[in-house]
C-alpha cells in the first residue's frame, strides 16, 4: 500500500510539472527538455526565452524575453532576469536582478546582487554576500566587465564600465570607481580607461 502511495505521488508531481512546462511552451517559451526542467509555481517567463536541460527555476522567479537559461542553472526565489540575458551552465542566482543584455555564462554565484545593463560576468565569479551573520548587497553598474575568478565581497559597488582583472578579490566597502581597472588580492586600482574601450572589446 505504501509503495503504491509513493508511486501515485511521484506521478502526480511529474504530471503537474509537465503540464506547467507544456503550458509555457505553448506561450512561446522554448524548453529544450521539459522532462528534466523544474519550474516552480508563479514563475513568469517571456516569449522567445530558451531553457536548457537540468535547469531549476524556483517559485516566483521572473524571466524576460529572448533570454538563454541553462543548462545546469539554478534560479532561486527573489530573482528577476530581464530581457536578452544569458545565464549559463552551473550558475546560481538568488534574490538578485540581472538587467537587459548582461551575461553570466559559467560557474558563477550571484546572491543579493543588482546587475545593471550590458555587464559581462566572467567564469568562476563569486559574490560573497554572507559574512556569517548577515547577508549584504552588491551592485554592478552598466557596462562593467567582471574578470574570471573574481570574488566580490559584499557590501560593494562596481562602477560603470569598470573592469576587474582575473582572480581579483574586491573587499567589502572598497567600491570600484567608474571606468577603472582593478587587479590583485586585495584588488587595487591599476589604471583608468575610456568607457568606449570596454564596449568595443
Amino acid at each position: 500500500m505504501l509503495k503504491k502511495e509513493i508511486f501515485d505521488e511521484f506521478y502526480l508531481k511529474r504530471a503537474t510539472q509537465l503540464k506547467r512546462n507544456f503550458s509555457l511552451m505553448r506561450r512561446g517559451v522554448n524548453i529544450i527538455d521539459p522532462f528534466t526542467t523544474y519550474i516552480g509555481d508563479n514563475v513568469k517567463i517571456g516569449k522567445g526565452t530558451t531553457i536548457y536541460p537540468l535547469t531549476v527555476i524556483e517559485e516566483g522567479v521572473r524571466i524576460g524575453k529572448e533570454c538563454s537559461i541553462g543548462p545546469f542553472t539554478r534560479l532561486r526565489k527573489g530573482t528577476h532576469i530581464k530581457d536578452n540575458v544569458v545565464i549559463g551552465n552551473f550558475v546560481e542566482v538568488v534574490r538578485s536582478t540581472v538587467s537587459k543584455g548582461s551575461k553570466a555564462k559559467h560557474l558563477t554565484y550571484l546572491g543579493d546582487t543588482f546587475v545593471e545593463e550590458n555587464v559581462n560576468i566572467g567564469a568562476g565569479t563569486i559574490v560573497a554576500n554572507y559574512d556569517g551573520k548577515e547577508k549584504h548587497k552588491t551592485k554592478v553598474k552598466k557596462g562593467a566587465f567582471i574578470g574570471s575568478g573574481t570574488i566580490l565581497v559584499a557590501p560593494v559597488k562596481v562602477g560603470k564600465s569598470a573592469v576587474t582583472g582575473a582572480g581579483a578579490v574586491v573587499t567589502k566597502n572598497h567600491n570600484i570607481p567608474d571606468n577603472t581597472v582593478v587587479v590583485g588580492v586585495p584588488a587595487r586600482i591599476f589604471k583608468k580607461h575610456r568607457e568606449k574601450s570596454v564596449h568595443s572589446s
